[in-house]
């Protein structure tokens, strides 16, 4: 994803923008990684939301990093980020 803010509050400094969120759950892999971090009922994706929305990038990385990590994720990420 891109390190633009647009879209975002002033105030918000998060290494995405609303646009970019759009465009990766529009895509299958978006989908498929979107299931991937609801395996546990969506609640570290919950969490993770919660930080951010508290300007907490580093919690909400920290969050999800068990599950960013797989190699199902890595490949994932892998191909969005080539689109």
């Amino acid at each position: 994803m891109s390190q633009k803010n647009a879209g975002n509050t002033p105030n918000e400094s998060l290494p995405f923008s609303r646009s970019d969120i759009q465009k990766v759950l529009g895509s299958a892999e978006g989908q498929q990684l979107l299931k991937l971090l609801n395996q546990d009922g969506g609640q570290a994706l919950r969490q993770a939301a919660n930080a951010l929305k508290t300007g907490n990038l580093a919690q909400a990385q920290e969050l999800l990093s068990p599950i960013m990590q797989s190699e199902e994720a890595t490949r994932l990420v892998d191909k969005i980020n080539k689109k």
